[in-house]
């Protein structure tokens, strides 16, 4: 009894070799006489012609019409027309392609004007721009990476806080230390402004007080008496007297004494310096006070 595909019923074998192609069919001849026989069997040959018929019937309907397949829709079906167009075409661009690299620019020169890296002239045979780019992106990850892993490595934001090396608005606030430092800057400024102008408020007030104590005891005193004296004397003496203003300005000079004199003489003074563009300059001991006086405030305001 045959084992194998031998042993099936010759209708069953004809039935699988109606699947198979002719090349298949050829090959399968060299095998044995029984598939020999059945391969060059009128049947078998009119099954598969009935096979082909019914699948022809079915797809010819549906493929697509020559013109879909014809440039420039579509480049499937090629025309002998297509064919000597697209050979001509090529030889065209060939003859351009010649003629331009005959006149393009030299290496050195593209360098100069920033066009290809240095790199691609600084071997010994050229180097592809292309090649450069993709080195340079490696080196690019490789940096990448380095600094991740750096950044992995580095302390925490609450250790640098306890530290003393960031501020703690960096942590409770999550600002830059920049910001900190800008901000702090601004609040110095704005607490020197107001220090300043609060001293420079007191001593007017000062100066005011003790003007007005003064003007007090002046008019209980003798000396007050004897200058509103004065004054009502020399008012009356220049209306009967018709005095010009320099001669008024004498006479007033000689009648002032006592306190009144001082000024008018320190007065004489600032204006004379003034006139000569002479300033008065503050003493070495004032400018360190000030200076002293001002560290302690921004120390303060820091702290």
């Amino acid at each position: 009894m045959p084992s194998g595909i031998e042993g099936l019923p010759e209708e069953v074998i004809l039935h699988i070799l109606s699947f198979l192609s002719i090349a298949d069919l050829h090959s399968l001849t060299l095998t044995s006489h029984l598939l020999r026989q059945l391969s060059c069997d009128p049947i078998l040959h009119l099954q598969r012609r009935h096979l082909a018929s019914q699948i022809l019937s079915i797809s010819l309907p549906r493929r697509p019409s020559i013109d879909t397949l014809r440039p420039p829709r579509a480049q499937i079906f090629l025309s002998r027309t297509h064919v000597l167009a697209r050979t001509v075409s090529r030889s065209l661009i060939s003859v351009r392609l010649n003629h331009n690299l005959s006149r393009r620019l030299p290496a050195d020169l593209l360098v100069e004007r920033a066009i290809l890296l240095k790199e691609c002239t600084s071997y010994s045979s050229p180097i592809s721009p292309a090649l450069i780019q993709s080195r340079q992106a490696i080196s690019r990850e490789r940096l990448k990476a380095g600094l991740g892993r750096k950044l992995e490595q580095r302390p925490s934001l609450t250790s640098l806080v306890s530290l003393n090396i960031l501020p703690e608005e960096c942590l409770t606030r999550s600002v830059s230390p920049a910001l900190v430092a800008t901000r702090r800057k601004v609040i110095r400024e704005s607490l020197k402004d107001g220090l300043r102008a609060w001293v420079e408020g007191r001593a007017v007030l000062a100066q005011k007080r003790k003007a007005d104590e003064v003007d007090a005891v002046e008019r209980i005193s003798v000396k007050g008496l004897v200058r509103r004296y004065t004054a009502r004397r020399v008012a009356a003496d220049s209306q009967n007297e018709r005095l010009d203003a320099v001669a008024l300005e004498k006479k007033k000079a000689q009648m002032r004494w006592g306190r009144e004199a001082d000024l008018a003489k320190k007065r004489e003074r600032e204006e004379r310096r003034r006139v000569n563009g002479a300033c008065s300059q503050p003493t070495r001991a004032k400018v360190l006070g000030l200076k002293r006086f001002w560290e302690g405030v921004i120390r303060a305001a820091a702290g």
